[in-house]
This record gives C-alpha cells, structure tokens and sequence, in this order.
C-alpha cells in the first residue's frame, strides 16, 4: 500500500514538480525513491524523488535572524519554519498500456505517495519478461528492458572498481542470452572473464587475415622502407608472400624462412625489369625489413583458428570469451579486426547475426585520438554499429571513462544508445554535469556511486529518465 509523505508545491509543470513532505517524511523519504503523484488535474504520475532540500527560515546562513542569536548560544532555534522538500523528475502518467508521456500541469497540492516494498511500481514500465538488476535498495523491483532496442548497442561506463565486470557477467550477458543473443567477449587481460566462461579461445590461436598482418608489418617496418611513398615493390612482396606460402601453423623460425624466401623470389623475378641498382636496394630493405619481422614478431600470428570458426562456435555453444592476455597491443587488436572484418561481410551480406560482441577495455580498440592499428579498429566498431542495428549485430563497450583521453572515441560513443553509468572518474566530472542537469542527478552522487550500482539510460530503459539500478552475486559465484 502506497504511503502519503506529502503535497506537491507551487511552480509544477507538466513534467517536473517540488513536493513538500509531511511531518517526519524526511526520515524516510530518500533520494531515488519512487513515488506516485496523484495529480488533481487527472491521472497518476510516476515519477522519482532527486534533489532533497531542508529549509528552516530561522536559521539562514547568509542573514542574522533570531534563530542564529539561538544557535549561537548553544540552544536549538524554532523549528516552526521547518520543511523538507524533494524535486520529482517525471517519469510518465500510468496508462492500461504502461507509462506514457504526461501531457497535463500537475496541479499544486496534488498528493504525492511513495511506494512501499510489496508494491511494484516496475509493473508500470512494461512487460517485465526481459529484465536486469533491480531498482535501488528494492531487490524485488526487477526493472524491465526493450528487447528492441539491445541491437542499438550499450556502453558501460564506471571507474576501476565500480562494478563494470560482475554488471557484464552477471547481469548483461546472461540479459542477451535471455534476448537470443549468442555471445562473443574479448577479455583484454583475460581474468575478467575467461576463468569463468567453459569455452575460452587463447589470442595466439587465432589466424589475423593478411591484411590485417601486412598492416602490422608495414607500422613495424616503417612501410618496408618505404613510409611516405606511394610504390612500395618490397611491401607488394610480402603480402604476396603472405598469400602464397603456408606459413601459419608451423615453428616461427620455419614461417620466417618460409616468408622471406618467397618474397625474395618474388623480388628477384621482378627486378628483371629493373636497373641492377634499384634491385639491389630492394633487397636491402627487405633484409632490413626482416631485422625487425622477428621469429617472436612472427610468433603473435601463428595462429590458425579463423574467423568464422569463431563465429560458428559462439553460435554453437552461446558464449566464448577470447583471452587476450598473452599478446601485444597491436596483436590485440589484429585478433579483434580479424574477427570484426568477418562480422562486417556477413552484415555487408545481409545476413541477421543475432550476435552481442562484448569489448572490455574498450578505449585500447577505440580510443579519443585514434592512431595506427587502433584507428583501423575504431573505424570498423563504427560501422559494425551503423550495421548492428539492422542485422541483428549488438556490441557492448566497457570504459573506465566516458570522455577525453580516458574515454572512448566520441564517434564511437555517438553509437551507444543504452548506456549504464556507475561511479565515475574525476576527470569526467565536466560529462557528468551534463548528465546531471538534464535528469536532476547530481554530479556529486556520480562521483560516489557505491560498488555495483548504476544509472541505467537509453533506448533500452523504458523510462525516459534514468533509473538507478543494482544487482545482486550469488554467494557461490561471488569471486
């Protein structure tokens, strides 16, 4: 049964309003409670309680009145002018439909009621079939989510230590398993996820295409020798070199043999046509080019599991995480191209993929100021993104930061139309403000979030202001 804890005040509008709580309410009444205006100009409105004040005329800070002579000398001043207030973001007036956009002023001295535990105010929100976490301090409220829109791609955002990797675990990847989403994650160093998953695919397994390898070798070699000039007859070896031999799979001192033996030979065949002096120095710099093309350089491509094994396995079994681990930056984000380059051409083929890709530490693939490699990566998250949405394709980015140089690539961020924010680093203060004045959070809560809980918004959220959500570990999977 609803509680009655006041009455709206004057200044409502139709989707903001300040309620006045009654006598002792303050005690109970708390940031983020939900509460039910029952509004005299017609309907029940849903709304959430931020922004507390407590105001007491006799005790002004910035003027002298007699409760301050009171307080001054050590006696408790008047409490007759004394009252607490909460501004009420609207969520939506309750319809036989769910929730829907209120439309009326919500009349000053309309009741307002708070929910207690027995009610369900998340009734009111939708079908709550697909749900995730619970409302703030409510275990029982399980907040409902548009299935619709989890192909409209979801950031994770929080500070080391918020929550970003229990929330994923155990809360959305079993979400996108619930929605028929298989499940593939890329779990950079391989702890966070790997050592909980039955089907974990080691990096150094996986076969990068040859492009992907070719690029790799031209940043390391400074193109071969030849940066900044459009002819490159060395690099043209190589990658046909790549092509022609079988070099995956075997030792690294064999594939490196393998590799430049037949580029050589591909070079030597060519410079038939060429002065005695331009085939000398092509030789020399594919003989500099392999100084740096080392058997351990080598060794991070090796692999041969392809793509689309990947893919058929994670169709298969539902989820395999990718460990990371044992590699390089650049190998990382070979591995991840190759597998992104494959997701893109069934898209690219019309081909609905049902498929989440998770991507913990989400500004190594996509950073503020992309370069080499990661420049490739982001500008394929993108258009996964801009495909994702009609082929069934949903990717899920985790980031200690919103924006700036520790946050993602604003592009890439445009693209995440659900976001879950928990407890953010100081550097993004200036993003949160935005947030804070838009939906009356306050910037100070966001910087203090307990462990585990998050300000759920989006697309995905069927209210049209963000709900502060948590979850709950099963003791027995608690690490």
């Amino acid at each position: 049964m609803a509680i009655p804890i006041g009455l709206v005040s004057s200044g409502a509008s139709e989707s903001h309003a300040t309620v006045i709580l009654y006598d002792n309410m303050e005690k109970m009444v708390q940031n983020e409670s939900l509460v039910l205006i029952r509004n005299k100009n017609g309907g029940e409105i849903l709304a959430v309680c931020r922004g507390g004040r407590g105001i007491n005329e006799n005790v002004r800070a910035t003027g002298f009145t007699p409760g301050v002579a009171y307080a001054r000398a050590g006696r408790v001043p008047s409490s007759a002018k004394e009252y607490y207030t909460f501004e009420l973001e609207v969520i939506g007036v309750v319809t036989d439909n769910g929730v829907e956009q209120n439309k009326l002023i919500i009349a000053p001295t309309s009741q307002v009621e708070m929910f207690t535990d027995e009610d369900n105010p998340m009734k009111y929100l939708g079908n709550t079939e697909l749900t995730i976490g619970h409302y703030w301090g409510k275990p029982n409220w399980k907040v409902p989510v548009l299935k619709q829109y989890i192909n409209y791609h979801i950031g994770i955002f929080g500070v080391t230590g918020s929550g970003k990797s229990y929330f994923t675990r155990y809360e959305i990847i079993p979400l996108l398993r619930r929605a028929g989403y298989s499940v593939i994650v890329m779990d950079w160093k391989g702890s966070d996820y790997a050592p909980y998953y039955d089907t974990v695919i080691p990096l150094d397994s996986i076969k990068v295409d040859d492009y992907t390898v070719l690029k790799y070798f031209s940043s390391l070699t400074r193109d071969f020798g030849y940066r900044g000039r459009e002819e490159n007859p060395v690099s043209a070896a190589f990658e046909k070199a790549l092509r022609r031999v079988e070099w995956r799979g075997k030792e690294p001192s064999e594939a490196r043999r393998l590799l430049y033996e037949k580029a050589r030979e591909i070079l030597e065949a060519e410079a038939r046509n060429v002065k005695s002096e331009t085939a000398r120095l092509w030789i020399d710099r594919l003989n500099a080019s392999f100084e740096e093309i080392t058997e351990e350089e080598l060794e991070k491509f090796l692999g041969t599991i392809e793509p689309w094994e990947i893919y058929a396995e994670a169709k298969e079994k539902g989820i395999i995480v990718i460990d990371m681990s044992k590699g390089e930056e650049d190998q990382k984000l070979g591995a991840f191209y190759a597998i992104a380059r494959y997701l893109k051409r069934l898209m690219e083929k019309k081909q609905r993929l049902d498929m989440a890709l998770v991507i913990d530490e989400a500004p190594q693939y996509a950073p503020w100021q992309p370069r080499g490699l990661a420049k490739e990566t982001t500008d394929i998250i993108i258009d996964m993104c801009a495909l994702g949405r009609s082929y069934g394709l949903s990717i899920v980015l985790l980031s200690q930061g919103m924006a700036g140089e520790i946050g993602l690539n604003a592009a890439v961020r445009r693209n995440l139309n659900t976001q879950f924010i928990g407890r953010i680093h100081p550097l993004d203060l200036e993003e949160a403000q935005k947030l804070a004045s838009s939906y009356y959070i306050s910037a100070d809560s966001l910087l203090t979030l307990p462990q585990g809980h998050f300000y759920f918004l989006g697309r995905m959220n069927p209210s049209p202001t963000p709900l502060l959500i948590s979850f709950e570990i099963e003791e027995e999977k608690d690490e």
